[in-house]
């Protein structure tokens, strides 16, 4: 697990939990095979349902809505930004602040008991202003990281909203997010021309170094699929990087300790979807073929399931005895078994096209396009 310390570990304030966005929930899990309750949204849900440390549930919508929900569900505030939110907001670990920010270009940082603004900021951008990357908070550098669709990173202040310092964020930005650990570095992905698709090391000061690239494919970097985060694993000191070329991927392992790639597996699919880390350190990864891989800590492709999706979009989550849960874009929840078998587990008549999240009972918040939030109860919790 990630963290060592439960406590920390079962508050998600971020996609896929925490910044490592590892995705792992760290005790096993038995869902309910229907919800056990449902959050409605104001439109439609493709960003993950994120908590702080007393339960409060916080749901960004496509209307633009944000929505704060009590262990219970009963709805404590809502507000309203400008442009639809796609980006998981993410809560700072030890204030009452929830920063989100939207597809017009708009920040905001909103008092996670009341709804109300503490900051708002318009993102200056020479193209187009959305925020597609979910949001990440950078605890050495008490800063909030997120990209738009202009091509740079770019770190706010959590204080004040005022910009601190950006990062090139390549010729296809896309929804790509920033990773990062306890410290004051960062990891992203980004495609430039003539080079490839990059892993890089961010700083808190501002700099950045490339640490591995890999070739952008016959139709080159502005084509070129940059979505899913890179995650890190960091019991083992590792980060992993997806690299798309043209309709397949390669997934990189980055030693932190070492400064050097521990090794690279080829993948059939190209991957839009964040992994997810398993308690012993393997990956789970959802495809654009409709597939779920399985590789090892040394690399090795352990299983590929067909899930008979048409594509995977968005990443899945795996709790502490190695299952996997992911939407697809059918309106089916996916159940992946540590061996590789697989069910479905729930299904609606929209997509699934955010990632699930764990609340702090280790009970399940799936995003749905339908305007909900399906709550799925655990049985392992009580």
């Amino acid at each position: 697990m990630p963290s060592s310390n439960f406590a920390e570990a079962k508050v998600w304030r971020a996609a896929g939990g925490d910044g490592t966005r590892a995705g792992l929930w760290p005790q096993p899990v038995r869902l309910a095979s229907s919800p056990a309750g449902r959050l409605e949204a104001t439109g439609a849900v493709q960003a993950s349902v994120v908590f702080d440390a007393e339960g409060r549930a916080f749901v960004a919508d496509m209307a633009g809505g944000v929505q704060a929900f009590a262990p219970d569900g009963k709805r404590l505030w809502r507000t309203r930004l400008e442009g639809g939110i796609s980006a998981t907001p993410v809560v700072h670990p030890h204030e009452p602040r929830l920063y989100v920010a939207s597809h017009a270009g708009e920040a905001r940082a909103l008092d996670t008991a009341t709804g109300m603004t503490v900051w708002q900021r318009s993102l200056s951008t020479r193209s187009d202003p959305r925020v597609l990357s979910d949001l990440l908070f950078l605890p050495g550098a008490q800063a909030v990281v997120l990209s738009s669709w202009g091509g740079r990173f770019l770190a706010l202040d959590a204080g004040t909203g005022e910009a601190r310092f950006t990062w090139d964020a390549g010729a296809s930005p896309g929804s790509a997010a920033a990773t990062a650990g306890s410290g004051q570095v960062c990891y992203g992905l980004r495609a430039v021309d003539a080079r490839g698709i990059e892993l890089i090391e961010m700083t808190a000061t501002g700099g950045e170094r490339v640490l591995h690239t890999e070739p952008a494919g016959s139709r080159g970097a502005r084509r070129a699929v940059v979505a899913a985060a890179p995650i890190i694993d960091a019991v083992r000191g590792v980060v992993y990087a997806l690299c798309n070329r043209d309709r397949e991927a390669r997934l990189v392992a980055w030693s932190i300790d070492a400064g050097r790639v521990l090794w690279a597996c080829p993948l059939a699919h190209a991957v839009q979807a964040t992994p997810a880390l398993r308690a012993d350190g393997g990956l789970l990864l959802p495809d654009l073929g409709g597939g779920v891989s399985a590789v090892s800590t040394d690399g090795e492709l352990s299983f590929r399931l067909d899930c008979g999706a048409d594509y995977f979009l968005a990443g899945g989550v795996c709790d502490g005895d190695g299952g996997f849960y992911v939407g697809d874009p059918g309106g089916r929840l996916n159940v992946v078994g540590k061996t590789g078998s697989g069910r479905v587990g729930f299904e609606v008549e929209r997509s699934f096209q955010a990632r699930p999240s764990f609340g702090p009972d280790g009970r399940l918040y799936v995003p749905c396009t339908d305007r909900r939030v399906y709550i799925f109860g655990n049985a392992s919790a009580t």
